[in-house]
């Protein structure tokens, strides 16, 4: 095999990112956009060691789990990657990686329930962030391209909500009007970086965030005028200085332009506010089932002490508050915790305890204070647990840890060490948080087996 080869091969799996597998002379071949079951002509365009990559030429046979992508950028843009998935090939895909992960990593057989998925998998996220550019002499905005620098054009994305598509597209407008330039990585000169819009689902609040490498922006009273008459549920405006050279996003200055900075939503019947830095599930529809479903399975009692490692601004300690004795939250992040804080004063939510601190440092504090902990709740980032919390967790004991986890490989390897000291996983249930996306959320409950040899 080598590379500009064609071959008629037949699709047997998927990679973990939803790539089609080939097997060709015995090489695993991964064809983007192929689904199980597919017959096709490829193009080897790519040989490694131990694997090849291939292009779909053209099929033979389609799969009927195979629909026409709705964003005519699909194949172009890098935000989706399942958009010619069916719903229910993409359940059925997420729900066999979680449990070949499970089984491969976590050495574990647990049923895993089917994947919970968005009745209206659309216009979900809360969130859009998108770089500006230049084509053509005009302003850009868009996604960039799988593994470039290069900005797909977009002005709606099928992914993002609405009335964000529409608040981009109009400050983009308004920034070319009044002749401000993007940003350019190469030469480090030029201005706009990125715009990001913010959105409040139940209280249905807008924040709009200008990116900028200079301080200041030209017209932006003006800018500020004709989005504020245009838009009257953008709440605020705010603009963020980034004068970094690297891929980071958000700068440390920022500066309000018009309203309160923030913006408020509610969650399980919390209220929570929302800045600039403020980190907030993306999808407010699928986070509530989440929720529900991690404190379901936690089977918490009016007498239980909780801890709630890796707690964020606190939406998941707020929303166990109401069921237990009281809850510790812990996270390393000091903006995060200082929300938290606040979140719990504004919810008038008092027999929680929140602390800025390594998650595994207050699991070592907690063990040496012999606390009695009935559950421990994780939500760590994408690394999964450090080892220092493993152990730790250990010597504490609870009966019922329920691990949340957008990454299910490093959840896995967890479980696996978690399992060889004495517990076991009785409930695995993978949450669609990320329609259209390989990404991934699941919940899995590890009860404590005393007696386990």
């Amino acid at each position: 095999m080598k590379k500009n080869d064609y071959f008629k091969g037949q699709c047997i799996d998927y990679t973990h990112d939803g790539q089609g597998v080939v097997k060709i002379d015995g090489m695993s071949v991964f064809v983007k956009n192929m689904l199980v079951d597919e017959v096709g002509k490829i193009k080897i365009i790519k040989v490694l060691k131990n694997y090849a990559i291939g292009r779909l030429i053209e099929l033979e046979t389609s799969s009927h789990y195979r629909v026409e992508p709705k964003c005519p950028i699909f194949k172009q843009c890098g935000g989706c990657h399942l958009q010619h998935l069916s719903q229910l090939g993409q359940q059925s895909f997420k729900t066999k990686r979680v449990k070949d992960t499970m089984q491969r990593i976590g050495h574990c057989d647990v049923e895993v329930l089917p994947c919970l998925m968005m009745e209206k998998p659309w216009y979900y996220r809360n969130k859009v962030q998108v770089p500006v550019g230049m084509h053509c002499n005009h302003l850009i905005t868009g996604f960039y391209k799988q593994h470039s620098n290069e900005i797909v054009p977009m002005d709606i994305c099928y992914i993002q909500n609405q009335y964000s598509n529409q608040i981009i597209t109009k400050t983009k407008q308004l920034l070319e009007k009044y002749q401000e330039i993007p940003y350019d990585k190469v030469k480090h000169q030029g201005n706009i970086k990125h715009i990001l819009v913010k959105h409040g689902e139940k209280t249905n609040e807008y924040m709009l965030v200008l990116i900028t490498y200079q301080r200041k922006i030209k017209h932006i009273h003006q800018i500020i005028q004709e989005l504020t008459q245009e838009f009257k549920h953008l709440k605020t405006i705010v603009h963020n200085i980034n004068s970094r050279h690297d891929n980071v996003i958000l700068g440390d200055e920022v500066n309000v332009l018009f309203g309160p900075g923030y913006i408020e939503d509610v969650l399980l019947g919390n209220t929570y506010r929302i800045s600039t830095q403020s980190f907030y599930q993306v999808n407010p529809i699928q986070v509530e089932m989440l929720y529900q479903k991690a404190i379901e399975y936690a089977q918490l009692k009016e007498t239980d002490i909780v801890i709630d490692a890796y707690c964020g601004i606190g939406t998941i300690s707020l929303s166990m508050a109401k069921y237990v004795k009281y809850v510790y939250g812990v996270e390393i992040v000091e903006q995060a915790i200082i929300d938290a804080k606040e979140n719990a004063l504004r919810n008038h939510i008092s027999n929680v305890e929140f602390t800025c601190q390594d998650a595994g440092e207050f699991m070592v504090e907690k063990a040496k204070q012999k606390q009695h902990i009935d559950v421990v709740m994780v939500d760590p980032p994408r690394k999964g647990c450090s080892q220092i919390f493993l152990d730790q967790l250990l010597t504490l004991s609870p009966q019922r840890v329920v691990y949340i986890s957008c990454d299910v490989a490093t959840q896995a390897r967890d479980i696996a060490y978690l399992q060889e000291h004495g517990y076991i996983v009785d409930i695995c249930q993978p949450v669609d948080m990320f329609p259209h996306s390989h990404h991934i959320e699941n919940i899995v409950r590890l009860s404590y087996q005393k007696n386990i040899d």
